[in-house]
């Protein structure tokens, strides 16, 4: 049997899942700040993974590349609702923003969209980490995006500074 694939240790998928639903909450309980096009969409967090190969006691980690690997996604809403399939649209965005052929501003790059890719932006790739949302308009998918993405970076940093990793290297200048 296959070990699992090594994920972030400090990003999990509940820092993940925190994130995202306190900005989403955020944006949709103030629609009169925001103004949101519609009350529902779909997000993507993705992060980077590797295969979990073990040597002796010592994980052997040289040669095996980082691939993409959804950590969390959340739809907000009902999708009986949705006019257009958001989540296939959203993880297309993430897959197309990990692979750089998506340049996290404010259009897709028509020279590099592949057959089945989405036209549509909206997220963020930031610190080896990637968010999208779809259903908002796509400069509010973009904003939630990267404030989730950076939400996650905060979390796992805070779990990283009260954790025990933390704690034996925290005085290495004594």
């Amino acid at each position: 049997m296959p070990d699992e694939r090594l994920m972030p240790k400090f990003l999990t998928r509940d820092i993940a899942e925190m994130a995202v639903k306190a900005i989403l909450e955020a944006v949709m309980q103030n629609p009169d700040v925001f103004r949101p096009k519609r009350r529902h969409c779909h997000v993507v967090v993705v992060v980077p993974s590797m295969e979990n190969v073990h040597t002796g006691e010592h994980p052997k980690r040289r040669n095996y590349a980082l691939e993409p690997s959804i950590l969390y996604e959340y739809s907000y809403g009902e999708r009986a609702d949705w006019e257009h399939p958001f989540a296939d649209i959203a993880l297309v965005k993430a897959l197309q923003l990990w692979q750089g052929r998506n340049d996290d501003r404010t259009d897709s790059m028509p020279h590099l969209l592949f057959s089945g890719d989405t036209p549509f932006w909206g997220g963020v790739k930031r610190h080896g980490i990637v968010v999208t949302c779809s259903g908002l308009q796509p400069w509010l998918d973009k904003m939630l995006a990267g404030m989730v993405a950076d939400a996650c970076i905060a979390l796992a940093y805070g779990a990283w500074m009260r954790s025990e990793t933390h704690a034996k290297n925290a005085d290495f200048l004594k």
